[in-house]
């Protein structure tokens, strides 16, 4: 997929990127000269990030930003649906961390549900999250905030409640 500068894209985990540029470069013990697309993640200005456009598997990483519609219809498509819990530890981790990485935005809200859900369970027992799933919750929290705010033109702070609103979850 080709893309321009000036254009706005989501990269992995690195959430909502600028393209700053695309330009050949040359590194040492890279070989020839490469085209770039110079990336700058929104949520972290100072960081810059160079993704050969030759290299399928890290270009694949590269997509457009979701617009306002696709938004509309991914959180009102996960309405009904449900992630269960995994009690195992480890593969309810990985399984988390598997969704983050594809950067599924419908995946990473179901995610993020079972995570709110399981917490409001929990305190009412008197406990609380594993610092892995707490982690895990942000890191979904961020990377859905971070687009959906950017698509829908709402600050990050209200598109978690955006959210809950459509799913008919308590705050």
């Amino acid at each position: 997929m080709d893309y321009s500068k000036g254009e706005h894209v989501v990269y992995g985990s690195n959430g909502v990127c600028l393209i700053e540029d695309i330009s050949s470069r040359s590194y040492p013990g890279d070989g020839p000269e490469r085209t770039y697309y110079t990336l700058r993640p929104l949520n972290s200005p100072s960081s810059t990030l160079y993704v050969p456009a030759d290299n399928e598997q890290l270009c694949a990483r590269i997509r457009r930003v979701l617009t306002p519609e696709q938004v509309e219809s991914i959180v009102a498509g996960t309405k009904g649906d449900k992630m269960e819990w995994n009690d195992d530890r480890k593969q309810r981790i990985a399984g988390f961390r598997d969704l983050i990485n594809r950067g599924d935005i419908r995946g990473i809200i179901l995610m993020a549900c079972c995570i709110y859900n399981k917490r409001i369970s929990l305190r009412g027992l008197g406990k609380h999250l594993s610092d892995a799933d707490e982690h895990m919750l942000r890191s979904a929290e961020r990377m859905v905030d971070g687009e959906l705010s950017w698509s829908l033109g709402i600050p990050e702070s209200q598109v978690g409640s955006y959210i809950r609103g459509v799913l008919g979850i308590a705050d």
